[in-house]
């Protein structure tokens, strides 16, 4: 009989079933531990449960409505100004009316204009934002939504269920914010700049809260953190192009006429909205690009109406603590107000919209 060689001869150490347990549970506590000391620092940072990211996705939810024909007859596009100045909710007790908000951070609405005049058969009323300095220019906007008139078409089913389970967890954990991950925190350490090198520091942080249909808010730490507020004021005065030349001027006025001409075809119009501005800023933007240049030929060519802060009592002495974005108390009181001229001007707006029969 042969014996087994002395290096065969494997010892087995049994493992006490209740060590891994406890092992599984100790994990399981530091974990929870870990996450609950991230979310405690994230709010007291003033973040909160329920502001939802933004991103191609979201702003895809709402392009499809129109695409659908769900809406109330209403879609607004432009910048962060009428995204961040406008109340949804006042809409709808006005008007009976909650409009699609597609206007994105850092972009021209001019591109969205043309988007619903010719990709789709909507018929109600645009309301499109003109922020001077960015609706005259040339460029790719904010990073997050480049290439989002591609997107919302082809948006498989693994993004959009990805969407919608980032949408469930943020209404429950505010340490989700995109904007306030460790790699976004890091960028706000104030590194001494070597020379002219443009960095992250000089990026806009967190600005806004971020609800269900896109409704924007001012965030309210921007008002009472003076190094946040400061910041803003500084990434907005250090992104001056200088004018425009007037070909460029132009050929977007042109652009507008033409998608303003087709979406009247079909029974439709567009509103043009300047919201408020002040200070600094607001000078730069005089300096540049004139009212008289733009806002004044732009309305006259296109033959549509607008709704210029200047022109309003009602409109002007808001709050805009980083120079360009209203407050969300304020915000409430703009909207009322730019929607009670619309409703002088459009009877449709008078009423709630008449519901579709059923079958």
């Amino acid at each position: 009989m042969n014996k087994p060689h002395e290096q065969d001869v494997v010892t087995e150490r049994d493992i006490p079933q209740a060590r891994l347990v406890a092992a599984g549970w100790m994990v399981l506590v530091l974990v929870f531990a870990a996450v609950a000391a991230w979310e405690w620092k994230m709010r007291d940072l003033g973040l909160v449960a329920g502001d939802l990211d933004d991103g191609k996705s979201a702003w895809s939810v709402e392009r499809r409505k129109i695409a659908s024909g769900d809406h109330d007859g209403v879609v607004i596009v432009g910048g962060s100004r009428i995204l961040f100045d406008t109340n949804l909710g006042v809409w709808e007790e006005m008007t009976g009316r909650r409009p699609v908000q597609l206007a994105m951070p850092g972009m021209s609405g001019q591109a969205f204009l043309r988007d619903i005049a010719s990709n789709s058969t909507f018929d109600g009323l645009v309301l499109i934002d003109v922020t001077p300095e960015q609706f005259f220019r040339e460029g790719r906007g904010h990073p997050a939504f480049e290439g989002v008139l591609g997107y919302w078409e082809d948006e498989g089913p693994a993004r959009r269920a990805g969407h919608h389970l980032g949408q469930f967890l943020s209404r429950y954990l505010a340490f989700l914010d995109d904007q306030y991950s460790l790699t976004e925190l890091v960028d706000q350490l104030e590194i001494q700049n070597r020379g002219k090198i443009p960095g992250p520091f000089l990026r806009p942080w967190k600005l806004s809260e971020n609800y269900a249909g896109r409704q924007y808010y001012l965030w309210s730490e921007v008002e009472t953190n003076e190094r946040l507020r400061e910041h803003a004021i500084q990434v907005w005065l250090g992104l001056g192009r200088g004018p425009p030349d007037e070909a460029l001027i132009a050929r977007i006025r042109a652009d507008v006429r033409e998608s303003v001409a087709m979406i009247r075809a079909r029974g439709g119009d567009v509103v043009f909205i300047r919201p408020p501005s002040t200070g600094a800023y607001y000078e730069r933007e005089q300096q540049n690009v004139p009212r008289a240049r733009s806002w004044d030929r732009l309305l006259r060519e296109a033959g549509v109406f607008g709704i210029h802060f200047e022109d309003y009592p009602d409109m002007q002495g808001l709050d805009l603590p980083e120079l360009s974005h209203l407050t969300r108390e304020d915000a409430a009181r703009f909207t009322r107000a730019y929607v009670g001229v619309l409703r002088e001007r459009y009877v449709g707006l008078r009423t709630p919209p008449v519901a579709e029969p059923a079958g």
